[in-house]
């Protein structure tokens, strides 16, 4: 065997050597950039299954016959707090995709609720498919015959447009678009967040994940994000995974709408003039 197609065939199995032993599972290319799903294990031990775009974590599923359904990230978990906001919440609108793993929470555990989700790359849910459980719910739950789980690919901005020409509105829009650690800026001009009340049915909400500090250097995020939904929401207050410390970056749930709201845990950052 020539020296060089040795090598070459020596390098092609290290890597794969190399796969196996990380725990990668596929490795390629989305809209957003390079795009790496590999299993771990969560900080309990439990077996979970991680999507990465740009080496920033986006999404991840539990791995075990009993959790897939479950959440395992401390900010999706505070998206549920909208049902205790609004009790009869049922029609949910959720922009971003990814891993599907709100969604799948929400089919799964919520039998009162259906979730319209608009994720622009359909790259991404062709992952979230294969490898994040999204082809056991549609088949589990039936989501295609009840219409409890419906995806749209196209950006949020034209689809909100859409909804507004239909007359079509939600109790409660939950935005996950992140341009690595970022919202993604589209949806935050005040045409856009126009958009997204005119969504909502009266006294709805809007749910933003946000990963900023509280106060200091890094708050930066967070007043950037509360003068533009000032512009436009009434009421807006921040729902923070941990209090303290405050100048740390983590991810932080702000909570728009155009009522007043009672968020136990929360900390007010606008009111307006009612």
């Amino acid at each position: 065997m020539p020296d060089a197609l040795f090598m070459l065939l020596a390098a092609i199995a290290c890597c794969i050597i190399y796969v196996r032993m990380s725990g990668i599972v596929y490795l390629g290319r989305t809209m957003a950039g390079p795009t790496l799903v590999h299993d771990d294990h969560h900080v309990m031990g439990e077996r979970i299954r991680v999507l990465e775009v740009r080496r920033t974590y986006q999404s991840a599923t539990y791995l075990d016959e009993d959790t897939w359904c479950d959440l395992p990230f401390m900010y999706l978990r505070l998206y549920d707090r909208l049902f205790d906001l609004m009790p009869g919440a049922h029609d949910l609108l959720m922009l971003g995709g990814g891993g599907f793993a709100y969604p799948k929470h929400i089919v799964a555990h919520r039998p009162e609720a259906r979730i319209d989700v608009v994720e622009v790359d359909s790259a991404m849910t062709r992952i979230a498919y294969e490898f994040f459980f999204l082809d056991r719910l549609i088949g589990a739950y039936h989501t295609r015959e009840t219409g409890r789980l419906r995806i749209y690919h196209t950006d949020a901005v034209t689809y909100l447009r859409a909804c507004l020409r239909k007359g079509k509105r939600y109790d409660a829009i939950l935005n996950d678009c992140f341009e690595l650690q970022t919202p993604s800026p589209a949806l935050f001009s005040v045409d856009a967040l126009s958009a997204v009340r005119s969504c909502l049915v009266p006294g709805g909400l809007y749910l933003v994940n946000v990963i900023t500090a509280l106060e200091g250097e890094l708050a930066g995020p967070l007043l950037r994000l509360t003068a533009s939904l000032s512009e436009v929401f009434e009421h807006v207050y921040a729902l923070p995974c941990y209090r303290e410390p405050t100048d740390r970056r983590d991810n932080v749930i702000v909570i728009s709408s155009q009522r007043p709201l009672d968020v136990a845990g929360g900390l007010t950052l606008f009111e307006g003039v009612t």
